[in-house]
């Protein structure tokens, strides 16, 4: 590899982006190294590689190559055109209206247990964990649903992955069940008052996964169990829990109640109030 190829080939990549602070932002890499980067004075390290990589869509040996041939090959690739990505484009356009929001969701990194009572099992609460974590700039959900104590059920693991963004005054969830991929729900979310940091109420809309794919809504409760956690622990107490096992807190089972007032005249979020207060 000749010295000055990774900078050279770096250059070119940013050439076609729309500005280097917009790189460096979803890349989560502060500006003043990634033009250290640029310069040839810095190299990124193993981890940092990968990700521009990933961003770019090329390969590592790729990016080392020789300039010539590595401009070659990316005047290919746009000459042939990328896969449209109409989803992707949606999200990224929704975080330049709110630029601040990986930077606002950073105190939301962490586990959770949330909680509704799906529509298959309505005397019945689902408790699912959910892993929050950010990657090149944006953040991103994991989450596991356990079943299995429904016998009859043909899957009784469902994991769904997803990705979260900050409109300033709410947080937004959009995920997806990642093995058939027919599931897809919306969370939105009330950001708890500064008192109320762990627990965060809203309403998620979606696809279920009973057999009859019912559209349906709840009222949800995502509880913060903290950035480190004891993994297998956490997803043996993930599962179905009868509506008034003790394991499901007094207060998290009256936030989830999917009635509606005459007051309210629709099905709207409810504020956390912690009732046992």
């Amino acid at each position: 590899m000749e010295p000055g190829n990774l900078q050279k080939n770096l250059r070119l990549l940013t050439s076609y982006a729309d500005s280097i602070a917009g790189i460096c932002r979803r890349l989560d890499v502060n500006r003043q190294q990634f033009h250290r980067y640029l310069s040839g004075s810095a190299r990124p390290s193993v981890r940092r590689m990968q990700r521009i990589c990933d961003f770019f869509g090329v390969e590592e040996s790729e990016i080392l190559m020789d300039h010539t041939q590595f401009r070659e090959i990316i005047a290919i690739r746009r000459r042939t055109g990328a896969p449209v990505d109409p989803l992707g484009t949606f999200i990224a356009g929704l975080h330049r209206i709110n630029p601040r929001s990986t930077r606002q969701l950073e105190v939301y990194l962490g586990f959770y247990y949330t909680y509704f009572r799906p529509v298959e099992f309505p005397d019945l609460v689902l408790r699912s964990l959910i892993s929050v974590f950010s990657r090149a700039g944006f953040v991103y959900c994991k989450t596991i649903e356990n079943y299995s104590a429904i016998k009859r059920r043909s899957r009784r693991i469902l994991k769904y992955t997803g990705i979260l963004y900050h409109t300033g005054e709410r947080i937004i969830v959009h995920e997806r069940e990642a093995h058939v991929g027919q599931m897809m729900w919306t969370t939105v979310l009330l950001p708890p008052r500064p008192d109320q940091t762990s627990v965060m109420s809203g309403l998620t809309l979606g696809v279920s996964s009973g057999i009859g794919r019912d559209v349906a809504c709840y009222r949800v409760i995502w509880e913060a169990l903290g950035d480190q956690v004891d993994l297998r622990a956490a997803l043996a107490g993930a599962g179905l829990y009868d509506l008034n096992s003790p394991v499901i807190p007094q207060d998290i089972r009256a936030a989830i109640s999917n009635d509606a007032t005459d007051r309210e005249g629709a099905f709207v979020a409810r504020p956390w109030v912690n009732a046992l207060k």
